[in-house]
């Protein structure tokens, strides 16, 4: 991904990153976006970043109608409704690198950092059978972590920056990803927009003898959160081979889905385990819900975005020094799911497991 953290391309004869400064200089700006139009399932949206100081995160509110057919069932699948939206991947100068991920993820990722969050604002019909040739309206949020936190603002981008075009490309689900329909049928319409907003900090200025310096917020790290899944047949162990990135690896998270309609709960997996080199397993979970119960305590409840239960090992919840993992050093570095044999597995199963990272931006 090209770097959007070049200094040099940001108007100004000198430029200094100093956070401690920054934040003296610095203001916070909310900024609400123009609308787009819901472009239809299966299809892309891509909205563009504007060029203005550094930006820590992004917030984007679906807001949908949709009608059932009048013949035929529909019914809702897990992961409901953030799962409309099949991935939302952060682009620079249009390759895609450091943030990539379903809707399900950043839901995923909102609920552990901020602690399970009542929400209020989501509206969406519950996950299971629909009524025949009736209208709903769904409205639901997500949010994409620029920065791994809004203290720090450690792995921000410098969104002034000539050299670089930041921009949000999102690929909405297909019709069978999200429902399933009896009979062959398929929704009567589905329309809406999008709304979406930036939160900003605006870059200051200060004077050495009599020179101006442009000051910076630390730009050393990207922030990083991707998911892959890895299709399996049968029971027994199943390994998930982790993106060896070169930075700190943040938290990992797994879950097993038994195909698109249902998944296998870890309170049935027999064992899950973080390994490397073959055979060290320093992480070791037997059985899987001691874990389940552990991120039940730091996140008060489970993490189970649309109903899809997530295990998490987070590094970064205790003491983030050390406990710390770099995915690049570590060969062979993996996860490791057992599903006992009594578990049916069937056709179209998969593991889909989440990587957040924080690794240097050079």
């Amino acid at each position: 991904m090209p770097a959007p953290n070049a200094p040099s391309a940001v108007a100004g004869p000198q430029t200094i990153q100093n956070p401690t400064l920054f934040q003296q200089l610095t203001e916070r700006q909310e900024m609400p976006q123009n609308p787009v139009n819901f472009p239809g399932l299966a299809k892309k949206s891509r909205i563009e970043i504007e060029k203005v100081g550094v930006i820590a995160r992004a917030r984007l509110i679906v807001n949908l109608k949709f009608k059932t057919h009048a013949e035929g069932v529909a019914t809702l699948l897990p992961g409901w409704p953030w799962k409309l939206i099949r991935s939302v991947a952060l682009q620079s100068n249009g390759v895609t690198g450091i943030l990539n991920a379903r809707g399900t993820t950043y839901q995923m990722r909102r609920e552990r950092i901020y602690r399970n969050p009542v929400r209020t604002v989501e509206e969406a019909p519950a996950i299971g059978a629909l009524e025949k040739n009736k209208s709903y309206s769904v409205r639901f949020l997500i949010e994409i972590p620029i920065a791994h936190d809004m203290l720090s603002l450690l792995g921000c981008l410098l969104a002034q920056n000539e050299q670089t075009q930041l921009a949000l490309e999102i690929v909405w689900a297909a019709e069978n990803e999200m429902l399933s329909y009896t009979e062959g049928k398929t929704l009567t319409s589905i329309e809406g927009t999008l709304e979406w907003a930036t939160t900003t900090f605006a870059i200051g200025e200060t004077t050495e003898g009599n020179k101006t310096v442009t000051v910076l917020p630390d730009l050393s790290a990207f922030h990083g959160l991707l998911d892959e899944s890895v299709p399996i047949v049968g029971s027994g162990e199943k390994k998930a081979p982790l993106i060896r990135t070169a930075g700190q690896l943040l938290a990992y998270t797994l879950t097993v889905m038994n195909g698109e309609t249902a998944q296998i709960s870890p309170t049935a997996w027999s064992q899950f385990t973080l390994e490397y080199g073959g055979n060290k397993k320093p992480i070791v979970f037997q059985p899987p819900y001691n874990l389940l119960s552990e991120n039940e305590d730091d996140y008060n409840g489970a993490l189970s975005p649309g109903g899809v239960t997530y295990l998490c090992i987070d590094n970064e919840k205790d003491n983030p020094t050390r406990d710390l993992w770099i995915p690049e050093a570590l060969v062979e570095l993996r996860s490791s799911t057992t599903i006992p044999a009594a578990v049916e597995v069937k056709e179209g199963a998969y593991l889909l497991y989440t990587q957040e990272t924080l690794y240097p931006s050079s």
